[in-house]
């Protein structure tokens, strides 16, 4: 028996990564839909729109400023998970071509 290299071992743990990823894309774009419908579509702009009512060191305005950081964030983080998912799925493609 041939024993493997760390290398070879780093390049299955790699493809198994690429394909653990490319199934969760569907995934990730269920949550990008729910991200972008109902009340959280809105909600950052909403809490953005109260702010100026807000004395800064309030906690009501500390809470909402971490609202909106976290619901943007998780949109940006999605939106590139996405895209980085679609990225290997088009290069798997051409590779198999």
């Amino acid at each position: 028996m041939t024993e493997r290299t760390i290398s070879d071992i780093d390049a299955q743990i790699a493809d198994l990564k690429r394909e653990r990823d490319i199934a969760s894309l569907d995934g990730s774009k269920s949550v990008k839909s729910v991200l972008a419908t109902g009340k959280v579509a809105t909600l950052a702009a909403d809490l953005e729109a109260l702010l100026p009512s807000l004395f800064t060191q309030s906690v009501a305005y500390q809470q909402a400023m971490n609202v909106i950081s976290v619901v943007t964030g998780t949109r940006n983080l999605v939106d590139g998970e996405i895209s980085r998912i679609e990225a290997l799925v088009a290069a798997q493609e051409t590779a198999s071509s």
